[in-house]
């Protein structure tokens, strides 16, 4: 079922299509995506701040790279956008402040004379980036901090949880925190905690040399947002019973209701959720099982709303039901719960548990052995494979590295967010 607006499409299916009549539980899938407009110039203003970390972890190749990036995403300002950028090390220096960008030049010359020197006070210099947008911000632009990290932050507040509160308390004000983590030395439940608190993405950069290339990205999706502060709200009828957004701890139902923030979209982007509701006993052959609803602003400002209803079949024959099942949906789901078993297996291993994190993973694969056909396609068939290669080298090794532990992390966030 597809519905939507001029700026965003909505589609909704199910698990399965055709409900049993008695007691049943169903997978509501909702995905969103923006809708692509090519040859339409941007009309949202970036309001962006830069904050590099310049503490001593970072010399050599990847203050240089770093020096680049920044002076990649300086040439991608507009002239309707606002720059700054921020350094910190154990205290924080602003290079530029906030303002239009001028005499690009000279700028690009107090990019290249950043050094690297001192600790790591990553916290202030979110703070200070965000003080810079503040002195430009406006609701109807793109008022985004883009943070790199090499290292654990060891001035001031450093625990994921302080990060995510600030990242809340900047998502409300409706500033987000995009997050690089760079090499295996950084936290990156940190960083997660930060990017997703205030609804921006996060990247884990192996090798220095790509840093030009993320900031251009992640620019590029700042570039061409089409719709800003999307909230799905959605509303179950009176039965049915709201159970849990798959994957996402966070969202509860409350009085038959749940919203869900997905912040601003860019063209092409896309979320998905899958919704799990338990449907009482009936003989109607059809059900109402939700009304979605979309708000957000769109490229002018201006509020948009919209809302769709999504019902299901219902029978009697139990093989009926499960014939129904639709593959991509079922899926989806599949890949959910591969990535709750990596968040499972993550935790095992932080506290010493190497059988148990490797057994988590294993029992995984054979979970997924066993879903039916129609859910078996190449991304699970995939998974598949690096489950059981993991659960090998966390018993191999007596634990999960850095490196691996940073890719379990990293690969999960583009999962939720739908960016594999």
């Amino acid at each position: 079922m597809a519905g939507g607006s001029e700026a965003i499409e909505l589609k909704i299916d199910s698990e399965r299509r055709i409900l049993k009549t008695t007691d049943d539980e169903c997978v509501i899938q909702l995905e969103v995506a923006g809708r692509k407009k090519p040859d339409e110039k941007r009309k949202v203003p970036m309001n962006l701040a830069i904050v590099l970390d310049r503490s001593g972890s970072m010399s050599g190749a990847k203050i240089e790279r770093a020096r680049q990036a920044a002076s990649v995403a300086l040439g991608l300002v507009g002239p309707d956008d606002t720059f700054a950028l921020v350094v910190y090390d154990n205290s924080v220096e602003t290079i530029i402040p906030a303002g239009k960008v001028k005499e690009i030049g000279e700028l690009k010359s107090r990019i290249q004379q950043i050094n690297s020197g001192g600790s790591t006070a990553l916290h202030a210099g979110v703070t200070e980036g965000a003080a810079q947008l503040r002195r430009y911000f406006d609701k109807e632009k793109i008022n985004r901090v883009i943070l790199l990290s090499d290292g654990i932050a060891n001035v001031g507040p450093s625990s994921p949880t302080d990060l995510a509160n600030l990242g809340r308390e900047l998502a409300a004000e409706g500033i987000s925190v995009s997050t690089i983590g760079l090499g295996d030395d950084y936290n990156e439940d940190l960083m997660t905690a930060l990017a997703e608190a205030s609804q921006a993405n996060y990247y884990y950069v192996k090798d220095a040399e790509k840093l030009p290339e993320i900031f251009a990205e992640e620019l590029g999706t700042v570039k061409s947002v089409v719709a800003k502060n999307l909230r799905i709200i959605i509303t179950l009828p009176e039965g049915i019973i709201g159970k849990a957004v798959l994957g996402e701890k966070e969202f509860e139902f409350k009085s038959g209701s749940v919203t869900l923030p997905v912040g601003d979209v860019s063209a092409g982007q896309k979320r998905r959720f899958l919704v799990k509701v338990a449907v009482p006993a009936g003989e109607a052959k059809d059900i109402r099982l939700a009304k979605v609803a979309m708000e957000y602003a769109d490229a002018d400002g201006a509020a948009q709303n919209s809302s769709v209803e999504y019902s299901a079949q219902r029978t009697v024959d139990v093989a009926v039901s499960e014939k129904s099942i639709q593959a991509v949906v079922a899926g989806n789901v599949a890949v959910v719960s591969n990535r709750l078993a990596k968040e499972e297996a993550v935790a095992l291993a932080d506290e010493g548990k190497v059988a148990e994190a490797a057994e988590r993973l294993r029992s995984q694969v054979e979970a997924n052995a066993a879903l039916p056909s129609a859910a078996q396609n190449d991304i699970i068939r995939t998974e598949q494979k690096v489950l059981a290669q993991r659960a090998s080298e966390i018993e191999a090794t007596g634990g999960m590295s850095k490196r691996d532990r940073k890719l379990i992390q990293y690969e999960n966030y583009q999962d939720k967010k739908q960016k594999r």
